[in-house]
């Protein structure tokens, strides 16, 4: 499905035309997809999208220097770390990470857009998404 892999804030390199799988131009910025809806809805407690904030970048980062030096020991030191910090994350939410796959597409856009809003762009795809996704809130962690 394509908004697994284009997601509504995807729309910076699209190559002009006035639809995408049947979405108005227009529209891309200010409608989130149903995938990343799904992974905000997921993401609720301030704590764990911290966590994510940190986490996710960490991973990708990490990723990517794995693939080009794999024996160097700091590229697996943020994969490690990142993956932890997500892992805490959810802890916070009380569930474990529910989409596989579409989820390690979906973090990095979340992340983006959680930046974006602290730049105070995007600022009505950021309030489409929390109305969809619902209020945040903060887990009871006391046993």
């Amino acid at each position: 499905h394509w908004e697994i892999v284009a997601p509504a804030l995807w729309c910076s390199a699209h190559n002009g035309s006035k639809r995408l799988a049947g979405r108005p131009k227009e529209r891309l910025l200010s409608t989130p997809s149903p995938a990343l809806l799904r992974y905000a809805r997921e993401h609720r407690d301030p704590r764990h999208i911290a966590q994510h904030c940190w986490g996710v970048p960490m991973v990708w980062l990490g990723l990517a220097w794995v693939l080009v030096e794999r024996m160097d020991p700091m590229p697996w030191a943020l994969l490690l770390t990142g993956s932890l910090l997500q892992a805490l994350g959810h802890g916070y939410e009380g569930r474990r990470p529910t989409q596989g796959l579409a989820g390690w597409v979906m973090a990095p856009w979340f992340v983006g857009l959680q930046g974006l809003h602290g730049l105070g762009l995007g600022q009505g795809l950021w309030q489409r998404l929390e109305q969809h996704a619902g209020p945040r809130r903060m887990r009871d962690l006391a046993l």
